[in-house]
């Protein structure tokens, strides 16, 4: 035990010489208490805890330990949060919801009317999220400015423990978007006085409550008290956001537990303890299928083949990307419970092969390598997008002697010219708002509007519809296999990366989980001794 000290002993003096200026009162960045409390590092420091209007990632993992909404995503299966149960009429429009017994932090009942105001409260801010409640009734059209009573909108606290949420048609996938950060509770008096004694954090229904809050330099989470659900061993959680430089110096001290977004200069010295959560994001390529020669398939195959992921993800990600297998990300449940859609639907593009994307270009009428177009790809102008873009660019070349120019834009003349059709291939990606396959396979609905690629197919259209309106598990799923087998036949879109959430955990902390935005979640988190 002394010789452990020993060493330890002249790094702490380093680290302190170092880091001082850091490392500030009231906050204690020595080694916790084993079993107790832990401390983490995250990216960028948070600019409001407020779930209706927050935006970056810090802020929704904090809140995603500060509160607890109607239902709960745990490793990809969908459980209930604060609700105890829900009931789903006949018709499959009417969810009515039945809460749990439990307090906010500050020993006040959650009630059925903190979740109706807050959600309604969602509808009047400018947060993108709020499209996610058109599903409810009139909740559309007080989006869009054609109704200005809130008390119409489909979402009815009944009593203190029960909410009726009225739909505008069936949502198969209604209970997912409930995952969703935005649709997280916020206290009934904060909402109505602006009282900051109930301010969103510090008043919460979750597993921690916030302690303190040091804009731009560091919080502490506690254990609330009043949380009634399952529990790990964690205390406290104290938070700092500090640059990474600095964190990776401190982690490899032992006094952090988490980092998230560690540089890839730190490894392989730290590979066992890289975690790589899914966030629900896929990289691609638009395919302008309006356009010749991408209005055929056989020409579109040819260029996913001659796409060789595992380099272009190397050479431009790091760990923040895996080489994509299919449209739909990991971390998106299957039918069963368990089971993940993407592990079940398999790997539905293969390894790049220069045999037979020359294949697939003769049979696209190119036999030869006179008599190509000349492509452009669309990007937007930022370092990896566009790096992203020469790389592929250079392996088309490469496989199949086609030239593509990269045009670099800024993003709201690539929306510009991306929604109206005027590109040939355009690199863009999407991360699902919420965990079920529906929100990517939405993207190529005829009608859609991110349906950049123009694709087509009244039979894709129909079995998407029919999805949205099945209750029956097992056979949605059954649909959403086959909607992804067919776009990745027709090939509309060329899938190139998954996007992970890199994050450093230390062996001697268990059973963190993630959201399916791949947030760190400590509620049955366990320091060990």
């Amino acid at each position: 035990m002394q010789k452990a000290k020993t060493r330890y002993w002249p790094r702490m003096i380093i680290l302190i010489l170092i880091l001082g200026v850091f490392i500030r009162a009231p906050l204690n960045l020595s080694t916790a208490e084993q079993g107790k409390s832990i401390a983490i590092n995250l990216a960028t420091h948070p600019l409001t805890l407020d779930p209706q209007v927050a935006l970056f990632d810090t802020e929704k993992i904090l809140l995603a330990n500060l509160h607890e909404g109607l239902v709960v995503c745990d490793q990809g299966v969908l459980l209930p949060g604060a609700a105890a149960k829900w009931v789903l009429s006949s018709d499959g429009r009417t969810y009515t919801f039945h809460l749990k017994e439990a307090y906010w932090s500050n020993g006040d009942q959650v009630t059925a009317y903190d979740f109706e105001l807050s959600w309604k409260r969602l509808l009047t801010t400018e947060n993108p999220s709020r499209m996610l409640l058109d599903v409810v009734k009139n909740a559309a059209l007080y989006r869009a400015g054609k109704l200005s009573n809130l008390d119409e909108i489909g979402i009815y606290a009944l009593d203190e423990r029960v909410l009726q949420v009225v739909l505008e048609e069936p949502c198969s996938y209604f209970l997912n978007l409930l995952t969703f950060p935005a649709f997280l509770p916020v206290h009934t008096k904060y909402i109505k006085e602006n009282n900051f004694d109930y301010a969103p954090g510090f008043c919460s229904n979750g597993p921690f409550r916030l302690d303190k809050w040091e804009p731009r330099n560091h919080a502490v989470l506690v254990a609330n008290d009043h949380y009634q659900g399952e529990r790990g061993n964690l205390k406290e959680i104290k938070v700092t956001f500090f640059p990474t430089n600095t964190a990776v110096t401190l982690y490899a001290a032992g006094m952090i537990d988490l980092l998230e977004e560690p540089p890839f200069s730190i490894f392989p010295a730290y590979a066992a303890d890289l975690v790589q959560a899914s966030t629900m994001g896929t990289g691609f390529v638009y395919v302008n299928t309006r356009r010749p020669p991408l209005d055929k398939i056989a020409f579109r195959k040819a260029l996913s083949l001659a796409i060789n992921r595992d380099i272009l993800v190397a050479k431009t990600l790091g760990f923040r990307g895996i080489p994509a297998t299919g449209l739909i990300p990991p971390g998106i449940s299957d039918s069963k419970s368990g089971t993940d859609f993407r592990r079940t639907g398999g790997d539905l593009i293969g390894p790049a092969d220069g045999v037979k994307c020359l294949e697939q270009l003769y049979n696209a009428g190119y036999p030869s390598e006179d008599g190509y177009p000349e492509l452009e790809i669309l990007v937007v102008d930022s370092t990896v997008p566009a790096e992203m873009a020469k790389i592929l660019a250079e392996m088309w070349e490469l496989n199949l002697g086609i030239k593509v120019k990269v045009k670099a834009v800024s993003f709201d003349q690539f929306m510009e010219l991306a929604s109206t059709g005027r590109f040939y291939l355009a690199r863009q990606g999407w991360e699902g708002d919420y965990p079920d396959p529906m929100t990517f396979l939405r993207l190529f609905h005829s009608q859609a509007a991110e349906n950049f690629s123009g694709y087509q197919d009244q039979e894709y259209d129909d079995w998407l519809m029919e999805a949205e309106r099945r209750m029956d598990v097992s056979s949605r799923y059954q649909i959403y296999h086959w909607l992804e087998e067919k776009l990745m036949t027709d090939l509309p879109v060329i899938p190139l990366y998954f996007s992970v959430k890199p994050y450093l955990v230390s062996s001697k902390l268990e059973n963190v989980t993630y959201s399916p935005q791949g947030f760190p979640l400590f509620r049955t988190a366990r320091k060990l001794d």
